[in-house]
């Protein structure tokens, strides 16, 4: 599926844009604070209902305006559309209002930010959004039942907070069924993830053996569906006075991370900067064999790479519609054949030639 038109309305600091994009590489250039980020933002919408630079959707919409928005048309598939106000979400398809589920899976793209590029030294948490954000795209369900787990995981901590000890007991059973199924999608797309990870961190790297693993907190061994619910509650109802010792649950999805190492050692302290990068390279360029049907976004992330490692990049991304922002031309390599262009200059966006 190639994007046709993308067009953006207060948005940050876009009044009014559209993009056509080439089938095959397009290049937008801007100074930095030109909005061509936010440009990777509103496709990103259509993808995954977030930001991949801002946890409130509200945070998109124009200072000074009541409604901001995007809309997309591929060559294959409805026009879609995103619109934000107030901080909520309305998402539309071929003009008929539809729910995040319904919505989610008709798109697909795989963005990568120089935020990514930390992914591998940085917090778990980024790790986590990492593998959150590829399952929500193969199985849109995954957004609720993440959302069910946050919930119940806050109410839990909040009861635990105030020593409510029964209370929290309400939610051992909520928490664990959801838990398990964040379990189960997180350990599958990981299980997926990991050959073409490992085969591309070569191609990548030119030498050295990545490693990744899922690691959870829980000491689930094999366990999946209800066996795994029920471990986990068990879990919860046995660790509850340590939980209120800590004043939070200290197990469960929401502490796990994934284990990536270089040559059997751990990549986040032991491996070198550029050893770093080409991990979370081959992590989001693996994404590609698992969305066979995704666009390829770079924002602003090949001036943060050796020319070898972007030269790979376009090799590992031949065949794959590629929508890039650089402050300049000069970031892209040589022998990529770039289809069209676009210039960034507070927020106008135009085409070059």
């Amino acid at each position: 599926m190639a994007i046709d038109t993308l067009r953006v309305w207060n948005l940050r600091n876009h009044g009014q844009s559209e993009l056509t994009p080439a089938v095959t590489t397009t290049l937008v250039t801007g100074a930095n604070g030109s909005g061509k980020t936010t440009l990777v933002e509103a496709a990103a919408l259509f993808a995954t209902l977030s930001s991949p630079r801002s946890s409130s959707l509200g945070q998109l919409v124009s200072e000074g305006a009541e409604e901001g928005g995007a809309h997309l048309e591929c060559t294959d598939g409805v026009p879609l559309e995103v619109r934000i106000r107030g901080g909520r979400s309305v998402m539309r398809a071929a003009g008929s209002g539809v729910s995040a589920r319904n919505f989610l899976g008709r798109f697909r793209a795989v963005i990568f930010t120089p935020e990514d590029l930390d992914v591998v030294r940085g917090e778990p948490e980024l790790r986590r959004r990492t593998v959150d954000q590829l399952i929500t795209q193969r199985w849109p369900r995954y957004r609720d039942v993440r959302r069910e787990y946050d919930r119940a995981l806050r109410q839990r901590n909040a009861a635990i907070r105030h020593g409510r000890a029964a209370d929290a007991a309400l939610y051992d059973a909520p928490l664990a069924e959801a838990g398990a199924q964040v379990l189960d999608a997180r350990r599958e797309t990981v299980d997926a993830l990991r050959p073409s990870a490992v085969e591309l961190y070569k191609e990548l790297a030119g030498r050295g053996e990545l490693e990744v693993a899922y690691r959870d907190t829980s000491e689930v061994g094999d366990l999946r569906g209800s066996e795994l619910a029920e471990h986990l509650r068990v879990r919860y109802e046995a660790d509850l006075g340590k939980h209120l010792e800590r004043g939070r649950t200290t197990l469960g999805p929401h502490r796990d991370d994934l284990d990536l190492t270089v040559d059997g050692r751990p990549a986040r302290s032991h491996a070198s900067r550029g050893e770093q990068r080409s991990a979370a390279l081959a992590l989001r360029l693996a994404e590609l064999r698992l969305l066979p049907d995704a666009m390829l976004l770079l924002d602003d992330v090949l001036s943060e790479l050796d020319p070898d490692r972007r030269g790979r990049v376009f090799r590992v991304a031949t065949g794959v519609q590629t929508v890039m922002t650089a402050t300049d031309e000069a970031s892209v390599p040589a022998d990529v054949e770039v289809g069209s262009y676009w210039t960034l200059n507070a927020g106008v966006l135009r085409a070059v030639g």
